[in-house]
């Protein structure tokens, strides 16, 4: 029986393959860590802001760009925004402001809205 041969063990492992195989696993666990400790711990409330931005003429009408963030670590659903200028009042909607996120919005004033304050006026949990 000439043609017959005895099978050939694989090889161990080399040492490499073995640190780099422990090296993933613990960054795959600290990534874990991580995102459980942001999902799990505690969170600051939203804290919404609105800073009043660009401004521009459009025909008969003043838009006025409003930047709205949000400072806090939770999400702000359905944020009111308010601006006034003198007796007109403008107001818009933002679905949602992620935390630590930023969105923006155009007021529509009948006047150059310069000295307009804008406020957050309310906000949601989502």
């Amino acid at each position: 029986m000439a043609g017959k041969r005895k099978p050939v063990p694989a090889p161990a492992p080399a040492l490499l393959e073995w640190a780099l195989g422990g090296l993933g696993g613990l960054v795959v666990l600290a990534a874990l860590a991580v995102s459980a400790g942001e999902a799990l711990g505690p969170r600051d409330p939203a804290l919404i802001e609105a800073r009043l931005g660009e401004i521009r003429p459009a025909g008969a009408v003043w838009l006025a760009e409003v930047e709205v963030r949000n400072r806090g670590g939770e999400t702000a659903a359905s944020v009111e925004i308010e601006g006034r200028l003198g007796d007109d009042t403008a107001s818009a909607t933002v679905d949602y402001v992620p935390a630590h996120g930023r969105e923006r919005v155009t007021l529509v004033f009948p006047a150059d809205p310069r000295a307009a304050e804008v406020a957050v006026s309310g906000w949601s949990k989502p």
